[in-house]
Order: C-alpha cells, then sequence, then structure tokens
C-alpha cells in the first residue's frame, strides 16, 4: 500500500530533508539558518508548510506577509516563496498541488491586500494557472552592464555607507520611501535590516544619498562580480548624479565590475551602457475565489528586484 501524504506546517525536524529537496530541485540547499530568517524571523508573518511521504519531505510551499500600501488599502500583503516539489507518481507533481491548495485556501485573509504575488518559473507559472487559479501580472527583462570608472572627484561626493540602516534614526530609509509616493512593500527600517542585514549567506550595501529633505536609498546585493540593486529609491527633486558615481567608484573597489536593475527604476543615465540582460523574470498574481480581478487590484503597485531577491 502506498504511503499517504501528510500536509502539515513544516517542523524543525523536517529541515533537513527540506534542504535535500532543494538541492535537487534548485541545485542549492536551504539552510536551517535562512528558513528560521525567512519564517521566523521576519517583521510580519511566514507560513511554511511541506508535504510528506514516509516522513520524508516531497514538496513544500511558503508564503510571507508584510505590511504594504496598495490603492486604497493599507494592511499586508502575501507573497508567494519557495514552492518546490517532487515527481511522485504521474500527473502535475500531485503532492505540490495538494500542498499549495492547503497553503492557498484561506489566503489573502480579511484586511490583506486582495490579491497575492510572486516570481514563479515559467513551468511552474503554468502549473499555477491550472492549479491555483494564477494570472500573469508582468514579464521583467533585468537590465546591466559594465560599472563605469568613476572619475577621481566622484570620491569626494559625501555619501554614507554601511551594511544596515541603522539603529536609533534608521527611520531616514523609510522616509526616503515615503517620500517617493510608491504604493507596494513598505520600505521600514525594520524590514530592511531583516531583509538585507539578517539574511545568512548574502553581502549587501546600503547608499545613503544626499542630504537632508533630499535624501535617497541604495541597496546593493552582492553577487560573485556583479552588484544587484535591489533597492533604489531616489525622490524627484534630488541631483543624483555625483551619488551615482560615487556609489559606482565604491562598488569598483570592492571588486565588481557589472551593475544589474529592474526595469521602470531609476537608473544611472543610458550612456551608462544599460542593456537588456539574462533571463526574463516573470511576475504572476492570484485573488480570494470569489475575489476582485488580481491584475486590477494589482495597478500600481510597486515591485523592486529586492521583492524577487526574496523568493
Amino acid at each position: 500500500m502506498r504511503p499517504a501524504l501528510e500536509l502539515r506546517p513544516t517542523r524543525e525536524a523536517d529541515l533537513p530533508s527540506l534542504g535535500a529537496l532543494f538541492a535537487r530541485r534548485f541545485g542549492h540547499p536551504l539552510s536551517p539558518a535562512e528558513w528560521e530568517w525567512k519564517y521566523r524571523r521576519l517583521p510580519g508573518e511566514g507560513r511554511s508548510m511541506v508535504a510528506l511521504l514516509a516522513g520524508e519531505v516531497v514538496a513544500h510551499a511558503g508564503a510571507l506577509r508584510l505590511p504594504a500600501r496598495w490603492q486604497g488599502g493599507e494592511g499586508g500583503i502575501w507573497q508567494l516563496a519557495d514552492f518546490a516539489g517532487e515527481p511522485v507518481g504521474s500527473g502535475l507533481r500531485p503532492p505540490l498541488v495538494a500542498l499549495g491548495r492547503r497553503l492557498l485556501a484561506d489566503l489573502p485573509g480579511p484586511g490583506d491586500a486582495p490579491w497575492i504575488f510572486g516570481f514563479p518559473s515559467e513551468r511552474h507559472f503554468r502549473l499555477g494557472v491550472r492549479a491555483f487559479g494564477y494570472r500573469p501580472l508582468a514579464v521583467l527583462q533585468p537590465l546591466a552592464g559594465p560599472i563605469p570608472d568613476a572619475p577621481p572627484a566622484a570620491a569626494r561626493v559625501e555619501i554614507d555607507i554601511s551594511d544596515h540602516c541603522g539603529g536609533p534614526g534608521g527611520d531616514w530609509a523609510a522616509a526616503v520611501w515615503e517620500r517617493c509616493g510608491v504604493l507596494g512593500v513598505r520600505r521600514s527600517a525594520a524590514f530592511l535590516n531583516w531583509r538585507y542585514h539578517a539574511r545568512p549567506g548574502r553581502y549587501y550595501r546600503f547608499y545613503r544619498l544626499g542630504q537632508e529633505g533630499a535624501e535617497g536609498l541604495l541597496v546593493f546585493a552582492f553577487v560573485g562580480s556583479e552588484a544587484w540593486a535591489v533597492e533604489v529609491w531616489l525622490p524627484a527633486g534630488g541631483e543624483w548624479y555625483p551619488s551615482w558615481l560615487a556609489v559606482a567608484a565604491d562598488l569598483r573597489a570592492s571588486g565588481l565590475a557589472i551593475w544589474r536593475f529592474w526595469p521602470g527604476f531609476p537608473a544611472p543615465p543610458p550612456e551608462r551602457g544599460l542593456a537588456a540582460a539574462g533571463e526574463q523574470r516573470f511576475l504572476g498574481c492570484r485573488s480570494r475565489p470569489g475575489g476582485p480581478d488580481p491584475v486590477l487590484a494589482a495597478a500600481g503597485f510597486t515591485y523592486s528586484m529586492g521583492d524577487y531577491d526574496l523568493a
């Protein structure tokens, strides 16, 4: 007799088997430290669920609820993350389908944004359309180019450089996001420090640009020889070009050669040599059954590279 499929929240004892599943499906494990950071230490609510056969993890589905602001509302928004499944038996990964339906049964909840978003691969998106009611929201083409050799004068431009956005007084970063006047996941000091300072296994650098009343925020992930602009918040009215050159000088001095940006965000001027690079990123969405059209509900919501980098 085939063992029954068990669906339940992830337990600490499941983490070795879960890490092995990630290694098989994604080519890298999910460490216990990273799981703890993502699902237990976030400034919001995390859900991590597993499907088990004979005590082994054969599927995982995760969701993160973070404070956000959207058209006409404010509260939590759910982002789907870490959907993975083994091809057990025939059909479309039945353990992952059953687990995903269990996870999504009561999401989004009352008071949440009326849609859920995530960055599935095209293969997972096709499964999501059939099994979970996914809808396409956007296709994003990353931009990349060589980090310019900044002139010596760039080093004299004052920018604050750190690996976090500070303790007391760290609300400056949230104030920058507020001045940009965008909809999206709230970039609070608690969010930014959790997201980029506390994450195990990856280094991020914060840049505080400009002066009081005209400040900007950049956060770059250091990924091999590349710098990924995971957060770019530059309020209108500032003169940012000299600061861009100072940031470029610091990245170059750190041994990085390429910088990568999310389309639609402020980036260095076109002469900096940015061009389409790498695979397109797929953004999908889903509303609660009987809820509003998720594409219309999500209009105007801003997704940064940092949102994708979390998945």
